[in-house]
């Protein structure tokens, strides 16, 4: 492939990388009537066949293409594009600046181009990129961000290249030894780098990606972070919402988000200092509490608010199981956690309540009127740190949580059963209770959750169907389909536990992850989403009387992993890999903040200097007790000891030395003093001779660009000469060029000697090439 050719679809790839970033994760439709036209996916499919367009009938074909006067009403029609799509959505403002970007760069595609208009061109790219980032997160805006960064480099070098082969002209090649392609009307098109894309050229390239990469990770890594609230942007896409997790939840709603592969949240773990992996599927990352039922459908109860952490509870280091968790972008305000939660550490502070209702966490406590208002709002994503009580049993307590049965037997309506399925559960629940004492509340709840989870006449399964739809979908579980995911399991539990007076809530979260043994961390997607139950078993006997709750998950374990594993879409060992650079993306670049940034960089920097300095500081104090070993005489008599002979032989060495260096040095100032005269006029006689090297070779047009080498230049110009220029011998002066650049160069830079001979020689093979490169007269 030739070097234009390369050149300019390099950067047409380059700008449908930018445009695909701007609109890969753009939510903006049009409704047509009912349908929707998601518009901003054609946009990089647009981006693409105007790149062929413009290659093939505008850069192939010199004149052609959009004229001044025609780009300029293309670019004022353009804004008219704009505001007609802000007018459609006005919550897209930033993506349809984003747009006006892109349309500008079709314009300018099909214009000639010359340097200047191609870097208007990386320009508007780079601008495009900045828009996407700005409106997305995602993952796979990181992806192609990074391929975007490296063909960036790629393109820029390709762009110095073909500016200084247009700076340097080249139509000397014409005459060359290297056979050129011909345009439509029969003109010689100049193939400015023949024999340029070989390995060297490759291997430098890369060479040079390698270190600008590593020079922007240096910079990235070093600048101070700041703390700021997490956010969506106004004009990002539209809020990404958890289904299961809203104030008013449907049963069976939980089956839309099971099948699901989207990322949640990630998750690293730490227990007593050290990364954790915990056993498979036994964290239950507890999100929402339901506790209001009427007809198939479970309610939030909006208790109290207390904002900050719960009160600070003291347990050992290797009792605290603590989750530095990233959360990605939602629409719900629940946070995930394990509980009890004993402490949580987010900026700015306030971030993250403990709602004392019901012990959850929830965002953004303080716009909780707007939520109540019925405005839907995007939350961004959110890094936070939980520290969890790792040894606690089935039976939980939450500090910070009231204990609101304790002082209102009714509230949250945790014993209420509708009259229509009283008789009917209290008929099955008896039988699985019967010969446990009614006091024995524990043992009560856990043979029914045994009841529905080991006994085997209940199966797990994702595909849901009613078998009498007249029925309440509990009893429709209970008596007929005895098939559910884990929502009926838990709905159906927890009602059977209110027919037997114990009090019980349904808890939606999620159960699990996937465990990354490259990463050593936990990626928790929707299709982890899980339900269980808690019911109420008393409080505690201190002042503070603390609820305890009683976990029971009903779901058979091993049917539910089997399937969420065949909702995966990827084999597990791809799994591991794109998870691992998933979390060096979302923890250690775009959720690299100031936490982050402490505990990579400046924590160790800190410990490595407090260590080195301990260690000058032992070597300093070592030396002082040498030195003073070494000079303390405590009478003339007893220098003349092996401590005398020890002194005296480190003295006489130190002053030979002294002297040898002084000798050395004194003799490099006398050589360069008096052999200057010399040395000057030898540097000036081959600056002399290359200068004239190079007058000769540009009358021949041959000109050497300022990025060029005079090594470069000379091996360049021996290409051309070839063997047509010979002197009058019949020898060929091809090798003429490459003597003269290494006298200069010996002289110049290795501070050697010519001598006579050699710069007569030099002058004279001058001689022989200028005159070979005269026109011969007829």
């Amino acid at each position: 492939m030739r070097f234009a050719s390369l050149y300019r679809i390099s950067m047409y790839v380059l700008l449908f990388l930018s445009s695909l970033i701007l609109n890969i994760d753009s939510d903006a439709t049009i409704d047509l009537g009912g349908s929707f036209f998601h518009y901003p996916k054609f946009f990089p499919i647009v981006m693409a066949l105007a790149g062929m367009i413009a290659y093939f009938a505008v850069d192939r074909r010199p004149g052609k293409g959009l004229s001044t006067g025609a780009a300029n009403l293309l670019g004022i029609a353009s804004l008219v594009l704009v505001y007609f799509e802000y007018q459609l959505d006005r919550s897209q403002l930033v993506l349809a600046c984003g747009h006006w970007l892109y349309y500008l760069t079709i314009v300018k595609m099909f214009r000639q181009k010359e340097p200047a208009d191609d870097w208007y061109l990386i320009v508007l790219g780079l601008m495009q990129v900045l828009v996407g980032c700005f409106l997305s997160q995602g993952d796979r805006v990181g992806i192609l961000l990074v391929a975007w960064a490296i063909l960036a480099l790629w393109v820029l070098s390709l762009f110095y290249l073909h500016r200084e082969s247009l700076r340097s002209g080249a139509e000397w090649q014409r005459s060359g030894p290297v056979r050129l392609a011909e345009d439509e009307q029969g003109r010689v098109e100049p193939e400015p780098y023949p024999g340029l894309f070989g390995l060297p050229f490759y291997i430098s390239t890369a060479r040079a990606a390698a270190m600008t990469l590593l020079l922007g990770m240096f910079i990235f890594l070093i600048m101070p972070r700041s703390e700021v609230r997490s956010q969506s942007p106004r004009g990002a896409s539209a809020p990404r919402s958890l289904t299961g997790f809203s104030d008013e939840v449907q049963l069976g709603q939980m089956g839309e988000i099971l099948e699901n592969d989207t990322v949640v949240f990630t998750a690293e773990l730490f227990k007593g200092g050290r990364r954790f992996q915990p056993e498979e599927g036994e964290l239950l990352w507890r999100g929402v509490t339901l506790s209001r039922y009427d007809d198939g459908s479970w309610g939030r109860d909006r208790g109290a608010i207390q904002l900050g952490s719960p009160p600070a509870y003291r347990r050992a280091p290797d009792q605290i199981l603590e989750q530095r968790i990233r959360m990605e972008e939602t629409a719900e305000r629940v946070i995930f956690a394990l509980r009890p939660i004993l402490e949580i550490a987010v900026r700015p502070d306030g971030l993250i309540a403990l709602n004392s209702h019901d012990g959850t966490l929830i965002r953004d406590p303080d716009r909780g009127v707007r939520r109540l208002t019925g405005i839907r709002r995007n939350y961004g994503p959110l890094d936070y740190v939980v520290k969890s009580d790792a040894d606690t049993g089935p039976i939980s307590v939450q500090p910070g949580e009231n204990d609101i049965l304790n002082y209102f037997p009714d509230a949250a309506g945790m014993r209420d059963v509708p009259p229509s399925l009283q008789a009917p559960l209290r008929e099955i629940s008896d039988r699985v209770v019967a010969g446990i004492p009614p006091e024995n509340v524990v043992e009560r709840a856990q043979a029914i959750e045994r009841y529905l989870r080991d006994s085997g006449t209940f199966r797990y399964t994702l595909q849901m169907t009613r078998s009498d739809p007249s029925l309440d979908p509990n009893l429709d579980f209970l008596l007929n389909t005895r098939r559910g995911h884990c929502e009926y399991f838990a709905s159906a539990l927890t009602l059977l536990l209110r027919s037997q007076g114990i009090p019980a809530r349904v808890v939606n979260g999620f159960k699990g992850g996937d465990w990354n043994d490259l990463a050593q961390m936990l990626t928790i997607r929707q299709r982890h989403a899980h339900s269980w139950v808690e019911a109420y078993v008393g409080s505690t006997s201190t002042s503070d009387r603390l609820p305890r709750w009683l976990t029971l998950d009903p779901a058979p374990a091993a049917e539910r992993e089997e399937q969420v594993a065949l909702v995966s879409r990827l084999p597990k060992s791809l799994r591991q890999v794109s998870d691992f650079v998933r979390y060096i993306w979302v923890f250690y670049i775009a959720g690299f903040n100031a936490d982050r940034q402490e505990q990579l960089l400046y924590q160790p920097i800190r410990t490595l200097v407090a260590e080195a300095r301990e260690g000058f500081r032992i070597m300093r104090m070592a030396l002082m007790n040498v030195v003073r070993w070494l000079t303390d005489f405590p009478s003339p008599t007893a220098f003349f000891s092996i401590r005398g002979f020890i002194v005296s032989s480190l003295g006489m060495l130190l002053l030979v030395g002294l002297l040898t260096l002084g000798r050395r040095l004194w003799q490099m100032m006398s050589r360069r003093l008096g052999g200057e005269d010399d040395r000057a006029g030898e540097l000036s006689g081959a600056l002399a001779a290359y200068v004239r090297l190079v007058k000769v070779l540009e009358q021949y047009g041959l000109q050497r660009p300022a990025t060029e080498t005079p090594r470069e230049f000379a091996r360049r110009a021996s290409l051309l000469l070839g063997d047509r220029i010979q002197d009058h011998e019949g020898r060929p002066l091809t090798d003429v060029p490459g003597r003269v650049v290494e006298a200069f160069y010996r002289v110049r830079f290795g501070d050697l000697p010519l001598g006579p001979d050699v710069m007569a020689q030099l002058d004279a093979q001058l001689d022989a090439l200028e005159l070979g490169l005269k026109p011969q007269p007829g």
